[in-house]
């Protein structure tokens, strides 16, 4: 969905051909970070740096898998906020606890354990998620 306040921002954004640079000039808007969120594909180090120089929590929930490099995974565990850490892992567990279906691999990833695993897990909550998901 693009960003009403600035959609033209938001649509530059989402745009498969806009630069690295222009990307990351897009990073301090809000506007830009919700176009860059919904692009498909790999974002480049410089690009997610920048994303996570001036966005907070709700723009690292997109920063995880191979949507970014292991670089930028490790730099994202690391993280000195635990907001932008734990971003989109505490995303999935409220997708799990609202009873939003969300993907097995996305479950595997927040809960670090794989599916089989999973679905003997305490919370039946979380087993309701992965027999849906799975």
């Amino acid at each position: 969905m693009t960003s009403l306040d600035h959609p033209q921002l938001s649509g530059l954004g989402r745009n498969a051909a806009a630069p690295q640079d222009v990307l990351i000039r897009l990073a301090p808007h809000q506007a830009g970070r919700h176009g860059i969120s919904l692009r498909r594909g790999r974002l480049e180090d410089a690009v997610v740096e920048a994303l996570l120089t001036h966005g907070d929590d709700e723009t690292a929930v997109g920063l995880h898998g191979d949507r970014i490099s292991p670089e930028m995974r490790r730099r994202i565990a690391e993280h000195p906020d635990p907001a932008i850490r734990d971003a989109y892992t505490d995303f999935v567990r409220d997708m799990v606890e609202r009873k939003v279906s969300i993907g097995i691999d996305d479950l595997e990833e927040a809960y670090g354990q794989p599916r089989t695993a999973l679905v003997s897990a305490p919370s039946p909550s979380l087993r309701a998620a992965v027999a849906r998901a799975w």
